[in-house]
């Protein structure tokens, strides 16, 4: 009987023993338990709100594509609007073309209906500026009219050619040193205030020569002339001043 007590104590010290420890394990299974669910909402909570972010950057991924698109279409209106203000200034500027080029046609088409003021002519005793022309050397007025024309028009080589042999000369010692251009730019500088010539009397020196009295209208200068006949033609023979006492 008391081996049986003790094998009963024994069994009771056993079971007790084994209880026990499967308590605490237990409790640690029913710890790891309550971090595992712990873990799995954590990460449940991590992947809505993963879930969320990515889907706010969808939302602005396709907002961004939006205005993408909205900008690329802007830039072909803006590309549009621009080739269009283009033509019509182009278009504008053809138009004020063609209403200068109407005008100087209606501005020629009456000038040509109205018929031109004569230039004043030229008398035999008074040749205005606007009366100068090449008029040759057939007489001793035209050979005056042509050596001035000459310095009007800026020709040394025809003036030249309008003098007599004796004022070529002098002239030729006149020009030394200077350019065609400068003598031509002296001429014209020369002449662009006369307005011009009258000749107040003349005298026939011989059937060769003959001296004039002119006046300079626009400088107001009286002079002294002499046109000599070398040939068939009359030439000019530069200014007689009187020699200075």
């Amino acid at each position: 009987m008391k081996t049986i007590r003790n094998i009963s104590g024994a069994l009771a010290l056993f079971a007790f023993t084994f209880l026990t420890g499967c308590g605490g394990e237990i409790k640690r299974l029913q710890a790891e338990n309550e971090a595992l669910r712990a873990e799995v909402a954590e990460l449940k909570a991590r992947a809505e709100a993963d879930a969320q972010a990515n889907s706010g950057r969808a939302a602005e991924l396709k907002h961004l594509q939006s205005d993408a698109q909205d900008a690329a279409r802007l830039r072909g209106e803006v590309t549009q609007l621009r080739s269009s203000t283009k033509d019509g200034e182009r278009l504008r500027a053809e138009n004020q073309q063609l209403k200068t080029e109407n005008q100087k046609l209606r501005g020629t088409a009456a000038a040509a209906d109205t018929p031109p003021e004569p230039a004043p002519a030229a008398t035999p005793d008074v040749f205005p500026r606007e009366s100068w022309t090449f008029a040759g050397y057939t007489s001793p007025e035209a050979a005056l009219v042509s050596a001035i024309w000459s310095m009007q028009q800026g020709n040394p080589k025809q003036y030249f050619e309008s003098l007599t042999p004796e004022e070529q000369l002098r002239m030729t010692k006149t020009w030394e040193g200077k350019s065609p251009e400068e003598i031509a730019a002296k001429h014209q500088n020369d002449t662009a205030k006369i307005t011009g010539m009258r000749v107040l009397n003349q005298q026939v020196i011989s059937p060769d020569e003959v001296q004039m009295n002119i006046f300079i209208d626009g400088v107001d200068r009286a002079e002294k002339v002499s046109l000599k006949k070398v040939g068939n033609d009359w030439k000019f023979g530069g200014y007689i001043r009187e020699p200075k006492p």
